[in-house]
């Protein structure tokens, strides 16, 4: 049976480890709740408390890492500087793992590595973080594709929902919005596990996917519809367009041949 580790049983960490217990995987999940340690357990997921502070801290760190693949999904965060502590935190993970024998990755990344360009993106554009966590992140990827020993694949999700994330509830009632004629990009929790089982059942590594859907709504068309199906009071945009991007997941079709379960975000709601 193939084992996979996935540090980080949050928001999509969580129902990911689910399904691949569903499929026949053994499955190790992280969180850093002791209290989650026995919700895990009693969903069949092997669990680990473990702490990255930026160091890890853990019992069984070695047991945990013994996988035949590794889920990272863990965002940007510190105190301060955002993009050295992530980098170490990713550093002190690479560090334990090169003590097992897994050698498969995916990183969990964002769409946030790329500047508002006015323009489509992409995995061959140029990436232009603007935020603080869009530079950990490219710093987190280019240090590990420079881990030569190790099968690296990047996903960059951007906009995610589902589950308790509708967009109904985003700017409902609101007024004066700006950037109504502005595209959004989206995609659904389903589709996230989707593309994660999708690389590693077709062993697709040392790669870089971006992981949106197809099509890109403006933002009234999409929150301005959501709201209504829900009987929610109607948000009221600006009809202007602000600084955006259009992600194009071009290696999903390309390298995957993967369908979206939700192609078109307005079916998400």
């Amino acid at each position: 049976m193939r084992t996979v580790s996935i540090l980080g049983c949050g928001w999509l960490g969580l129902p990911l480890a689910i399904d691949f217990t569903s499929s026949g995987y053994v499955v190790k999940g992280s969180t850093t709740s002791h209290q989650k340690l026995s919700f895990l357990k009693s969903i069949k997921i092997i669990p680990f408390q473990i702490i990255l502070d930026p160091d890890l801290k853990g019992e069984n760190l070695k047991s945990f890492f013994e996988s035949d693949y590794l889920v990272i999904n863990i965002p940007p965060q510190g105190k301060n500087n955002v993009e050295e502590f992530h980098l170490f935190q990713i550093k002190a993970i690479i560090e334990q793992l090169n003590n097992s024998y897994c050698r498969k990755i995916i990183f969990i990344s964002s769409t946030s590595v790329y500047g508002n360009t006015n323009s489509e993106m992409d995995e061959d554009s140029p990436v232009k973080p603007e935020t603080s966590s869009g530079k950990a992140l490219v710093n987190v990827e280019e240090y590990l594709r420079s881990e030569s020993d190790l099968n690296v694949t990047i996903i960059r999700f951007g906009g995610l929902i589902g589950e308790d994330r509708n967009p109904a509830h985003f700017f409902t009632g609101r007024k004066n919005i700006p950037g109504g004629n502005t595209p959004v990009n989206l995609i659904h929790q389903k589709d996230c596990i989707g593309i994660i089982k999708t690389i590693i059942e077709n062993e697709i590594w040392n790669e870089t996917i971006n992981g949106v859907s197809l099509y890109h709504p403006t933002k009234k068309e999409l929150y301005t519809k959501a709201a209504s199906n829900l009987n929610l009071e109607l948000p009221e945009f600006d009809d202007d367009i602000v600084p955006y991007k259009i992600i194009l997941s071009k290696n999903v079709q390309k390298l995957l041949n993967y369908n979206f379960v939700y192609p078109n975000p307005l079916m998400m709601i």
